[in-house]
């Protein structure tokens, strides 16, 4: 089975050192590229087509509720995280109407991350498991 590609945006240099290991650690995915803010992303973002975007809310230029959209409509089958430090309702309300998948907080990314992109992306073998 071919490992799942995974795209990681955060205008945190320090975020993307800690998160990358995660991913590049676990047999079921790799690390396709990485962007420090949305309009970046939505660059880059065909031409790595990964399976998994790992999103963060506030970044310069563009920020993850902004992008999410327009990921969406160019890779229609790509599965989006937002990764952010703010735990708020309107946070998770706001990801969904902008058509994200999930989110996780930054807070709890050693243990909730892995999980919650293996649950989108691999379905039936986290059931199975």
């Amino acid at each position: 089975m071919a490992k799942a590609r995974v795209f990681l945006v955060d205008d945190s240099s320090d975020i993307l050192k800690a998160v990358r290991p995660l991913f590049d650690s676990h047999p079921k995915f790799e690390v396709c590229g990485e962007a420090s803010h949305g309009r970046e992303a939505i660059d880059k973002a065909p031409r790595l087509r990964p399976d998994l975007i790992v999103l963060d809310l506030t970044m310069p230029v563009m920020n993850g509720l902004e992008a999410a959209p327009r990921l969406i409509q160019l890779l229609p089958r790509v599965w989006i995280i937002l990764f952010t430090s703010y735990e708020f309702p309107e946070v998770h309300r706001l990801s969904q109407e902008a058509g994200i998948h999930a989110v996780v907080p930054k807070s709890k990314a050693s243990t909730h991350l892995i999980p919650q992109a293996e649950s989108l992306v691999y379905p039936t073998s986290r059931a199975a498991s």
